[in-house]
């Protein structure tokens, strides 16, 4: 193995290392059994070693891989939902939550209920991203993120709201 390859090898394990976690929650949002979230995992890995060598620290790090990894996940979601609207109407909502995990599982739900670009949006916002980073991701501006941020927080409100407070707004 020569220098160079070694030096990839090293830097690709550098980065799931640090972003396997983050990259899991990804796959988890996306898939919901197992097998499937591993197999996205995988195709986000090759895409990620694939990418590696024309990293060119245009961005960081940090950015770069989230850029890969959404593209990678919202072509599978394209790819998987071609003509269909996964979009779960309102009404639909989980009941409410008495612990954390509970809330976690809710608003994983609430996650796969959105459209590809709002779940997208809502990942990289979960991750901690800031505005700006997510922009880069997104490829969109920054003023254009930070409107869907506040859309998609109004959206997720609605989705988490229990039955009883949605059924009474609409009487």
């Amino acid at each position: 193995m020569n220098a160079n390859s070694q030096q990839r090898e090293e830097r690709f394990q550098d980065l799931l290392d640090n972003y396997a976690p983050a990259l899991r929650r990804l796959c988890a949002a996306h898939r919901r059994e197992a097998q499937d979230q591993q197999d996205l995992f995988q195709e986000i890995a090759v895409a990620l070693w694939t990418a590696l060598p024309n990293f060119r620290g245009d961005s960081s790090e940090r950015t770069w891989l989230y850029r890969i990894a959404h593209n990678v996940a919202f072509t599978d979601a394209a790819r998987r939902e071609r003509g269909q609207n996964k979009e779960a109407p309102i009404e639909e909502a989980p009941p409410q939550a008495t612990t954390d995990q509970e809330q976690r599982a809710n608003l994983l739900d609430a996650v796969r209920r959105l459209a590809s670009m709002e779940q997208q949006l809502a990942l990289l916002y979960l991750e901690g991203l800031t505005t700006k980073e997510i922009a880069e991701v997104l490829g969109i501006t920054e003023g254009n993120a930070a409107v869907r941020l506040t859309r998609l927080r109004q959206r997720l409100a609605e989705i988490l709201k229990p039955k009883e407070t949605q059924h009474e707004r609409s009487r």
